[in-house]
């Protein structure tokens, strides 16, 4: 299964990005769709709060299991590290989740046009 669509950098994007996997749940290896709504909601979360337009979702998967990248017009730069973001802190915790939950992760600098990809792999 694979899939790409294109989300407004509104409140509503996390919401329709979980959406859309969830359409594609029974293409996903069992077990890993909850996992998956999860970091997807992160990524696209820090995408509208800290990228520019606009946001593409890209889903991979097969029996052995699910890679998701989120795309934006932003910097790389403007991914913050894997920190502990306080307890006083409300947000800072979405790479945090990524990282303690995905099999790998990273990011990368889209060429030729500006952008980022944050993308994540999870593994049966």
């Amino acid at each position: 299964m694979s899939g790409d669509i294109w989300l407004p950098q509104t409140d509503d994007a996390p919401r329709l990005a979980r959406s859309y996997l969830a359409e594609r749940a029974d293409a996903i290896p069992p077990g890993l769709v909850e996992d998956a709504e999860l970091l997807v909601s992160e990524l696209v979360t820090n995408a509208v709060r800290h990228g520019r337009p606009e946001i593409a979702l890209s889903l991979r998967a097969n029996p052995s299991g699910i890679e998701v990248e989120v795309s934006d017009g932003g910097d790389v730069s403007e991914v913050v590290p894997v920190a502990d973001p306080g307890p006083e802190r409300t947000g800072g915790r979405g790479l945090r989740i990524v990282d303690a939950i995905a099999a790998r992760w990273g990011v990368s600098v889209r060429r030729p046009a500006p952008g980022k990809t944050v993308w994540f792999q999870l593994a049966v």
